[in-house]
């Protein structure tokens, strides 16, 4: 799989953490706070990191509760945006720019 394919997933996942936490919002401050969310991760990460990050994935390591919980959570962040083509339009026009020009300041993508 691409980088750049990895880099988006784990930004999913993130999603996922924030969506949990945030059950009671509208669907625009949902947008919101993920895309600052994700956008801020990037940001905050060294080239270094931002070259390693990967999918979040169930991993053996922790309990099971937390694992399950991980991936309920992606579930949902993912499924939201596979039903809602408009937020996910708005998700992706937010975070791509932020994103893809930490890529290229990594000269991870041309």
């Amino acid at each position: 799989m691409k980088k750049s394919h990895l880099l988006f997933l784990g930004t999913l996942t993130s999603m996922a953490i924030v969506v949990s936490s945030c059950q009671n919002t509208s669907k625009e401050s949902l947008l919101d706070i993920a895309a600052n969310f994700a956008i801020e991760k990037y940001q905050k990460a060294s080239c270094e990191e931002v070259a390693q990050m990967q999918p979040q994935s169930q991993s053996t390591t922790g309990s099971q509760t937390d694992a399950g919980k991980k991936a309920d959570l992606q579930a949902k962040a993912i499924e939201m945006l596979q039903k809602d083509p408009e937020m996910r339009e708005k998700f992706i026009n937010r975070v791509a720019g932020p994103i893809a020009n930490k890529m290229f300041e990594c000269n991870l993508i041309p």
